[in-house]
């Protein structure tokens, strides 16, 4: 229960501290509280004398161990001077023997009886113990409270034994350590007997959060990673990064060097142990994870060390968990226990837990690469560093493989020998994981600054300009190193086929289709004759799901070739690429219960091998079809789970940033949409279709700011982009928007051209949502030219179109366009059935701004429609609610709020919520002025 931040707190111990005071206040009785050093024992027993519950009683306390005067007894003499004017007031009841206490507390000679005459020494010594007794007593209702007792002297645990064997009007409450030699004897008249663990995660948040306010649920995380939820560590912990919830975070407290106070308490714990004690110890440091005695034993270099690994538990040191395993008391402590070690010391231990790990039946490849390291032995690190790659790579974890090849490389101890070759593994490895920007610069380094063969340069610059091409956005200097490459390779002509093949995705770059095209063609030429299945696979992979990009009608049939049940791993992986390119480009075209279908079956193939790549390309994918098809409720959340799993600057973040914009948009929040849709085109060069979506959206978003210059500015940019791609599919969610500001800005024969243009892109192709969008385009069109029931009727078959996919906010948005002009055509009945349509399926996606605009204009259709919240007012808002939230529309504070119409922060919260129920509002933060004239009848504002 430590102190952090402005006060103390004290938490997750109730039921313990309720049991104590249950016991203290029945006497006679006796409680054990017992945990490991520094759990907060220490703490529980402080909240326990200060508790209300026993406030009438005299606590006489002391902490053994820590008393003024060393002598017999020391812990009681040190618990009766702590309330010696309590003793002195109740001097006059005291019989003769408590006089023998003058020895031992010369401080109460003036009122204590004289010293008993001619008494031997085993006289005094049991008169003592009566004397101290009856002062304990004697002083009215009482609670002795001793805390470490396993550090009391032998006549202070004789004379609590005397104590519990003869009850007395009196409560005692004792703690002591789990574990050891100087464990408190259980008793018969124990009334409770409690084990006090260390904090869990969950106990460790509760801390946190009752001292900094709520705390992000890894901050916990990280101080009982770090800690092992040991209270006077994890005080220490938090109190050396900041005394504030702002300078808190996960990683300043992972990165926190060891606390000044926690190496003290570390160093002093070590001096109080023997010599073999501190050695295991140490051992556990070096070797970092659970081991038995044996393994600590050869670390150690010692030999019978079961006394010395008891006495290191005793003291907190380690931690027993069970089954002969051992560990450091917490990571924390290793780390202060391994910087107290010398440093031959150190490497000598290393080198012993290398040795040790080697020996068994399965090493653990990168644990001795470390320890080897770590000991000096460069030529071991680096045999082992290969053995720990291929493990990782033949167990599918290429991510671990990249990450141990790439530490290898940073280190200048490396040999030259083993320079080239890691480099080169690095380059086929990075691909298949998640390429992080600190590894693509040192592979650019390696190819500036390292001597390479031409083969090794060749190889790594065509891996090298596929991680740029896929994963970094960075198409033309991937396709550079790709050439680059090329002319190193020499006959190697496989591996070329396999980058030329990645620039053939139509997708990628700024170039025509048609150029990625040739450069399949290209692939395809180099590898005849090749006998490589998996580049043969490659190839084949890249021809489909290029056809299927373009939306071709005819590649469906080829689908069915694939194989089912391939016999290699990397022919298994090619089919698994494929079947998730085929579902982002039928994602991309409106096929959507396809596009999950074939995610199924690429997870099906790549199930039981871990490919990071693959798998984060599959989940961006799947995140597109989720807030398509109207899975609202957790789509945000995924996104940002998949953002903390890939590097903040691939391109692999554009589709979780894509989203977040979109779901943002649709909750009304045009801020965070904007900066989530410019945060995804930034990393979308490398992808046409994600940065035709990002300007879709960025056009709304000024579009809803009724911003149309800016709208039309990014409208242009991004269909020039499509029309340079020469693949029109791809514009399906920009087109609605282009052509909707146009419309707002007159350029209705400009719009008109547009949507001709669109129409004959998309001609032939078998893309459902490109043709729902032209649908919908020719409905505004229509409208504009004042024929509002034929576009009612267009934009009606618009919004049955997207439903069929299912896309339902381009559905409702079209049901609502639709219900205007049957409305303006005074077609009454069909507009009320299309904004009930739009409203109720705006509704179920939790678009409460759109969903209450529909309301609005159902009543204006149909005043008879019964209305959504509160009574008085009409049913609307009261005057007084509607100033408080005309206020709150302006982003203004309850404080200031207040300030403004005199009223207290709690009333105008009050008002504020009832604003917003009646509005059918989720919260403040869509809360517009706009929004406030549509709902009080003084303005409209459509879709």
């Amino acid at each position: 229960m430590p102190t952090i931040g402005a006060a103390p707190v004290f938490v997750a111990r109730d039921a313990e501290l309720a049991e104590l005071v249950r016991v203290a206040a029945s006497p006679p009785s006796v409680a054990v509280v017992e945990g490991e050093p520094g759990v907060g024992r220490s703490r529980l027993l402080e909240e326990l004398a200060a508790h209300p519950g026993i406030a009438s009683r005299v606590v006489w306390s002391a902490r053994c161990g820590s008393f003024a005067r060393p002598c017999r007894l020391a812990p009681l003499v040190d618990a009766l001077l702590g309330r010696s004017g309590v003793a002195a007031a109740h001097a006059g009841g005291f019989s003769p023997v408590t006089g023998v206490l003058r020895r031992l507390i010369p401080e109460w000679s003036p009122w204590l009886p004289p010293f008993p005459e001619d008494a031997d020494a085993d006289t005094v010594r049991q008169q003592e113990f009566r004397a101290v007794r009856e002062v304990l007593t004697g002083c009215g209702p009482a609670v002795l409270v001793l805390d470490d007792v396993h550090s009391a002297d032998d006549d202070t645990w004789e004379f609590l034994r005397g104590l519990a064997a003869s009850p007395a009007p009196l409560s005692v409450v004792v703690s002591a350590v789990a574990c050891g030699s100087r464990r408190f004897p259980p008793l018969r008249e124990t009334a409770a007997h409690l084990s006090l663990p260390a904090f869990t995660a969950d106990q460790v948040r509760m801390l946190l959060d009752a001292s900094f306010g709520r705390c992000a649920p890894d901050l916990a995380e990280a101080a009982h990673r770090r800690t092992s939820g040991i209270a006077v560590d994890l005080t220490a912990l938090v109190q050396s990064v900041g005394d504030t919830a702002e300078a808190l975070s996960a990683d300043r407290l992972a990165s926190a060097t060891v606390p000044p106070i926690v190496r003290s308490r570390v160093a002093g714990l070590m001096t109080a142990i023997g010599p073999a004690a501190r050695d295991v110890v140490r051992a556990a440091a070096v070797l970092g994870s659970p081991a038995g005695e044996t393994d600590l034993g050869a670390v150690a270099s010692s030999g019978e060390i079961s006394g010395a690994v008891t006495e290191a538990v005793e003291a907190g040191l380690l931690r027993d968990l069970g089954r002969g395993r051992y560990v450091s008391g917490s990571p924390l402590i290793a780390e202060a226990v391994y910087a107290l070690l010398p440093g031959p010391q150190r490497c000598s231990m290393h080198g012993r837990a290398a040795a040790r790990l080697a020996a068994v039946a399965e090493p653990f490849a990168s644990l001795i690469a470390r320890h080897a390291r770590l000991a000096g032995d460069v030529a071991a690190w680096t045999q082992w560093t290969g053995v720990a790659v291929d493990n990782a790579i033949e167990d599918g974890r290429t991510e671990e493989a990249s990450r141990l090849l790439e530490a290898a490389l940073r280190d200048a101890d490396l040999p030259q020998a083993a320079r080239e070759s890691f480099a080169v593994r690095l380059g086929r490895e990075l691909p298949r994981s998640i390429a992080h920007a600190g590894t693509v610069r040192l592979l650019r380094e390696i190819l500036r600054e390292w001597p390479l063969s031409k083969a090794a340069r060749g190889e790594i610059r065509v891996h090298l300009g596929q991680v740029l091409i896929n994963q970094v956005g960075k198409v033309e200097a991937g396709r550079l190193e790709i050439e680059l490459g090329a002319a190193d390779l020499g006959r190697r002509q496989a591996l070329l086929a396999r980058g030329l093949v990645t620039l053939a995705l139509p997708h990628i770059g700024t170039v025509p289709v048609e150029e990625n095209l040739r450069w399949l063609d290209e692939a395809e030429q180099i590898s005849k004759g090749e006998h490589d299945a998996g580049v043969l696979a490659a190839i084949a992979a890249n021809r489909l799901s290029a056809r299927m990009q373009i939306a071709d009608p005819e590649a469906w049939g080829d689908i069915a070739d694939l194989p089912r049940a391939p016999e290699s791993a990397e022919v298994c992986r090619q089919v698994a690429r494929t079947y998730i390119n085929l579902a982002d480009a039928v994602a991309w075209n409106g096929h959507y219960p396809v596009a999950r279908a074939y995610l199924a079956t690429a997870r099906r193939l790549i199930r039981d091998d871990h490919q990071p790549y693959l798998d984060a390309l599959a989940d961006g994918t799947e995140l597109r079809l989720d807030l398509a098809m109207g899975e609202w409720a957790s789509v945000a959340e995924k996104a940002r789970a998949m953002l903390t799993r890939v590097d903040k600057d691939s391109s692999l973040a554009a589709e979780p940033l894509l989203v977040l914009g979109w779901y943002e948009y649709g909750q009304h929040r045009p801020t965070a949409a904007l900066r989530s849709f410019d945060a995804a085109f930034a990393l979308s060069a490398g992808s046409v279709p994600v940065q035709a979506s990002a300007y879709a959206g960025r056009v709304a978003v000024h579009q809803a700011g009724k911003d149309l210059q800016a709208a039309r500015r990014l409208a242009e940019y991004g269909l020039e982009t499509v029309r340079r791609k020469n693949n029109w599919v791809w514009a399906a969610e920009l087109m609605p928007f282009a052509v909707r500001t146009m419309l707002g800005l007159g350029q209705h024969v400009e719009a008109r051209e547009l949507l001709a243009e669109y129409r004959q892109g998309i001609d032939g192709k078998d893309a459902p949502v490109a043709n729902a969008s032209a649908l919908l385009c020719r409905g505004m069109l229509t409208q504009a030219r004042g024929e509002t029931l034929a576009a009612g009727d267009l934009l009606l078959g618009a919004a049955q179109a997207y439903s069929a996919l299912p896309f339902p906010y381009f559905a409702a948005y079209a049901d609502e366009l639709a219900a205007g002009c049957f409305s303006e055509a005074g077609e009454q009945a069909r507009a009320v059935a299309s904004f009930t349509t739009a409203e109720t399926v705006y509704a179920s996606l939790g678009a409460a701004v759109d969903s209450l605009r529909c309301r609005r204009s159902l009543r204006r259709c149909d005043p008879e429609m019964p209305r959504r919240g509160r009574k008085g007012y009409g049913e609307g808002l009261s005057p007084r609610e509607l100033e408080v939230a005309r206020l709150a529309a302006q982003n203004l504070t309850n404080r200031e709020i207040g300030e403004r119409l005199f009223l207290s922060p709690r009333t105008v919260e009050i008002h504020v919520g009832r604003a917003l129920r009646k509005l059918g509002l989720p919260s403040r933060t869509v809360l517009t002025e706009d929004l406030l004239r549509d709902a009080t009848g003084e303005g409209s504002k459509t879709a």
